[in-house]
């Protein structure tokens, strides 16, 4: 599947719009902070996805994100920003875009690799090596926290810049909009795309795949994972996914019922098979032996 240019929420021109532009474009990290940093995440999981993009090391990234809340929070409610303040983040702006964008490169380096020329079966394998080894939805989920300092940052710059600086701090702002509407909404197209193909194919390799408990659990944590960038994001507010192919969307859901990703006819023989075997599984609980037809 071709990922065509898509319909995009347009980034504003007037700065009180590019300040509420920027609030709104992340809706919650929360998902993303548990994903990297919540008690079922690996330690050292922000680390080895920086490492893995080639990214310098961001430190306590959680520690970050809640200095510059503040900070944002206290030009909200003052309309400015005190030195004391503003110092120890006035520099991190640029470092924020980087890591930004060697993130998004690194997510869509991985789904180069998941094109249609590779069988279904391939195209899984391959898909299960990007979630383990290139830790594709840790590094979305990380993109989301990053890509929110970046946008705390400009919020703080604008209120902060000079008269000689406001120009370049809303062209810069801007931009950075423009990259999260245009480059993040491809990388979401992009990746449910990948995901759907593992509901290609026969149901009897549909089945197959189900029966695989590593498949399912990997497969199954990316989908998470893509939701999670999706809500956070606002993918569908700005119209991320509006012109998608709606097979896509069928496939995702599917993946949610085993049941109904088999589908069709083989959906129902497995439902008939599942109650018999219920059916014999309740017989075999009866303190009760029941009389053969002939002793009635």
């Amino acid at each position: 599947m071709v990922d065509m240019p898509k319909r995009t929420a347009a980034v504003p021109l007037a700065p009180d719009a590019v300040v509420e532009a920027l609030r709104g474009a992340i809706a919650s990290v929360e998902a993303a902070v548990v994903r990297l940093e919540g008690e079922e995440a690996a330690p050292g999981t922000v680390d080895r996805v920086l490492d893995l993009a080639g990214a310098p090391r961001a430190g306590d990234i959680v520690a970050t994100h809640n200095s510059l809340t503040r900070a944002a929070s206290i030009v909200e409610h003052t309309g400015g920003l005190p030195d004391r303040e503003w110092v120890p983040i006035a520099g991190s702006g640029p470092a924020f875009t980087e890591t930004v964008t060697l993130l998004r490169e690194h997510a869509s380096s991985s789904l180069d690799g998941l094109g249609r020329d590779v069988t279904v079966g391939e195209h899984v394998e391959l898909l299960q090596k990007v979630a383990v080894d290139g830790a594709l939805g840790e590094t979305l989920q990380l993109l989301v926290i990053v890509e929110d300092c970046l946008f705390l940052w400009h919020r703080v710059r604008l209120a902060r810049a000079r008269e000689d600086e406001a120009a370049a701090a809303l062209a810069a702002a801007r931009q950075a909009l423009a990259d999260h509407f245009v480059q993040d909404a491809s990388l979401l197209r992009r990746a449910r795309a990948a995901l759907a193909r593992f509901a290609e194919g026969t149901p009897i390799e549909v089945v197959r795949r189900l029966s695989s408990g590593r498949t399912t659990k990997v497969l199954t944590g990316l989908r998470q994972d893509f939701e999670d960038f999706r809500w956070a994001c606002r993918a569908d507010e700005a119209g991320w996914l509006a012109d998608e192919d709606p097979v896509v969307a069928e496939a995702l859901d599917s993946m949610d019922s085993p049941l109904k990703a088999v589908g069709g006819a083989l959906g129902e023989v497995f439902e008939r098979g599942r109650a018999r075997v219920t059916e014999t599984w309740a017989r075999s609980d009866d303190p009760e032996p029941r009389p053969a037809a002939d002793e009635r």
